[in-house]
């Protein structure tokens, strides 16, 4: 029983997909890199997010990891010593808070701390979703939402993706840098006198994928009944139960499920209907992603309530998948996205019945201009420029 209380505690805490990150990788502190003992005046960042030490670059589930490294690579870059810690594990900081850092980078229990121990030191938030007011507020009325028209189902298995980011945390910044759209930047009132940086999130790439016009248009027209949900933990908040519902109601149409949390498979359960299949997992990387994904769907749906900028979404957009996205889901408007008009199940209707008024040359034209919209705007080698020049424009107005 007390393991199952700590998992349980460990899961709250984290969140479930960093703590199932965390788990697979057994995760320390890392310290010192790029430590010069020639330089006694060497400057020291901390980073709270996601150390690496047994990461395999060629197999990452997740974009984090790729990013992660970036950010540590530019701070070498820069000529920095650097320290790593786990975002929410306040124990792994207290190893290290007998150390002075020149700047504290990141976000979660870990970097609060350490901002508070470090009062001279330059405070960079770094935020991957929405403003957690504005999340509890939007998970609320979807709550709301669903106990009307689900009033005898509970939601209690319904993952709610708090934890990570609290008010304090901007607070005490002293600068932020966030992953998200312009729409949803408008929520971080805190750093309106203090800078607020917006940077895009980086995708996963299928590195056998090419987008082939021969190929695609073979397959739009096979896949025309096909709709895709591309998620992760948060059945409710990201909307699926919405989009259940509304699929319900077009029962000659398919909805294939990829990374629904396994806590809430008894909630997809009792509001599944019979067009609407949960396919779990599936690694981007692997042939099964092009073979069961990528040529089996036009659209990708997400009525998520509040995000980041969803690398669900990019991910699919670079492979060519036209994404149908509620306005909170972290992207600037684009030619290539659709966006729903409301977030209700009547909305999602309205938005896959317009699909089927476009004609499959229209299709294949706009899978060719989400692929390359991704290619320019979600690579690595793009969050990579853009956090360089965001990260020197930082340190020089703020005198580092």
């Amino acid at each position: 029983m007390e393991i199952k209380q700590m998992i349980k505690g460990l899961i709250k805490s984290y969140g479930y997909p960093l703590y199932e990150m965390m788990l697979r990788n057994a995760y320390i502190e890392q310290t010192n890199i790029n430590l010069n003992l020639c330089d006694s005046k060497q400057k020291k960042v901390l980073i709270c997010y996601l150390p690496i030490p047994n990461v395999d670059f060629g197999n990452t589930v997740h974009a984090a990891y790729a990013h992660i490294n970036q950010i540590i690579h530019t701070f070498i870059e820069m000529g920095y010593c650097i320290d790593v810690c786990f975002a929410n594990d306040v124990q792994q900081y207290d190893r290290l808070s007998k150390k002075k850092y020149d700047i504290v980078f990141g976000f979660g229990d870990a970097f609060k701390q350490a901002c508070k121990d470090n009062t001279r030191a330059l405070k960079i938030s770094f935020i991957m979703e929405n403003h957690p007011d504005a999340v509890a507020a939007k998970y609320q009325e979807r709550l709301d939402y669903f106990h009307k028209r689900h009033p005898n189902i509970s939601t209690k298995t319904s993952f709610s993706r708090t934890g990570y980011f609290d008010t304090e945390q901007f607070r005490i910044s002293d600068v932020g840098i966030l992953m998200n759209s312009r729409y949803n930047a408008l929520n971080f009132k805190e750093f309106s006198n203090k800078g607020l940086y917006l940077i895009n999130s980086n995708s996963i790439f299928n590195k056998e994928f090419l987008f082939e016009r021969n190929i695609n248009t073979q397959c739009i027209a096979s896949s025309r009944n096909n709709f895709l949900w591309f998620g992760s933990n948060g059945l409710i908040h990201k909307g699926l139960d919405i989009v259940i519902d509304a699929f319900k109601q077009m029962p000659e149409l398919t909805l294939n499920c990829y990374g629904i949390g396994k806590f809430e498979y008894a909630l997809f359960d009792k509001i599944k209907a019979p067009n609407i299949l949960n396919c779990h997992r599936v690694n981007v990387s692997s042939s099964a992603f092009i073979s069961s994904v990528v040529m089996r769907h036009n659209f990708m749906i997400l009525d998520s309530c509040s995000e980041g900028m969803s690398t669900a979404v990019s991910t699919c957009m670079a492979h060519g998948i036209i994404p149908i996205i509620s306005k909170e889901c972290g992207f600037n408007e684009a030619s290539c996205i659709i966006q729903l008009e409301d977030n209700s199940v009547n909305g999602v209707i309205e938005a896959i019945r317009h699909t089927f008024e476009m004609t499959d040359d229209m299709i294949l034209a706009m899978r060719e201009e989400c692929y390359n919209y991704a290619r320019r705007n979600f690579s690595l080698e793009c969050f990579d420029k853009q956090f360089k020049k965001e990260l020197k424009e930082i340190l020089v107005n703020n005198k580092i």
